[in-house]
């Protein structure tokens, strides 16, 4: 896993971020099992980025540094993270937070991305105008949203 993220990992944590939780303490784990290409997840107070390796191919290189992009924003968003893994139902105020957030991440990685991985912001941009109304869950914005 780390030799997929090498350039554009650095880029992301070389860029100047204004939050808490510095991005070199994040951990980056294959896993299968997980039903989303990627998720973060606070554990023992450290983040744990999960990524699923079979998911993330099915999307290409792109869409890959994009996804991965995306949960180093919740990362540097502080954001509390999990929301995929929810096993309670989801009220309409968390939903509403939870599709925030994810929105937030959105904009992160394709702040952070721009500059130097432009097919990756590029490739998110095909994808979500693909999306259109469809929703990949309660928790995430609509394609179009995004």
């Amino acid at each position: 896993m780390r030799l997929m993220m090498t350039a554009m990992t650095a880029a992301l944590l070389a860029a100047p971020v204004a939050a808490q939780q510095p991005l070199t303490d994040v951990r980056v784990v294959e896993a299968t099992w997980i039903r989303d290409v990627a998720l973060t997840r606070w554990e023992n107070d450290r983040p744990v980025i999960y990524v699923n390796p079979r998911l993330l191919e099915r999307f290409g290189p792109a869409m890959r540094d994009f996804f991965v992009g995306h949960e180093f924003g919740h990362v540097a968003l502080a954001h509390d993270g999990g929301g995929a893994l929810q096993t309670t139902p989801v009220d309409s105020t968390l939903m509403i937070m939870r599709q925030r957030q994810e929105l937030e991440a959105d904009c992160y990685a394709a702040t952070r991305l721009a500059a130097e991985h432009r097919d990756a912001v590029e490739a998110a941009i095909r994808l979500f105008t693909r999306m259109g109304s469809f929703r990949f869950d309660r928790l995430h914005p609509t394609g179009s949203q995004r």
